[in-house]
C-alpha cells in the first residue's frame, strides 16, 4: 500500500521536472516581452520579441514534461529567429539589436542540453 500523500505528490508532480537550462529559457523569454518598455522598440521589432518571447516561454514549459523533453529544439528556431530579426526588422536601437541577438544564442545553447531523467521515466 502507498499512502495518499505519495500517491497524490506523485499525479502533481510526476513526469515533470525543472532543468535549470528550460527555467532559464523560460526567464529569457519572458524578459522578451519587455523590450518595448526596456528599450522602446517599435513594431515590427517589439511584436517579434513579445511573440517570440511567449512561445519560447510556452515551449520551454512543455519540455519540462519528459514526455516533451524534445520540444526544447523549437527554441532553437526561436533563438535562430532573434539573431536574424534585428537585421530584416526594423524598429529596434543598437542595444536592443544585440541584446536580442544575445538572448537568441543564450536560448539556442540551452535548448541543446539533454537535462537529467527522473526516476519515472
Amino acid at each position: 500500500d502507498v499512502p495518499l500523500s505519495t500517491s497524490v505528490k506523485t499525479a502533481l508532480t510526476g513526469g515533470a521536472n525543472m532543468p535549470w537550462t528550460l527555467v532559464v529559457s523560460a526567464l529569457l523569454g519572458a524578459s522578451l516581452m519587455f523590450t518595448r518598455l526596456l528599450f522602446d522598440t517599435r513594431p515590427p521589432m517589439a511584436d517579434s520579441d513579445h511573440l517570440v518571447g511567449a512561445l519560447i516561454v510556452t515551449f520551454a514549459v512543455m519540455a519540462m514534461a519528459e514526455v516533451g523533453r524534445t520540444l526544447r529544439f523549437v527554441n532553437v528556431c526561436f533563438g535562430l529567429w532573434l539573431v536574424i530579426a534585428p537585421w530584416v526588422l526594423g524598429g529596434a536601437g543598437t542595444v536592443a539589436s544585440w541584446t536580442g541577438v544575445l538572448i537568441g544564442l543564450a536560448v539556442i545553447a540551452l535548448s541543446l542540453p539533454r537535462g537529467k531523467r527522473s526516476g519515472e521515466h
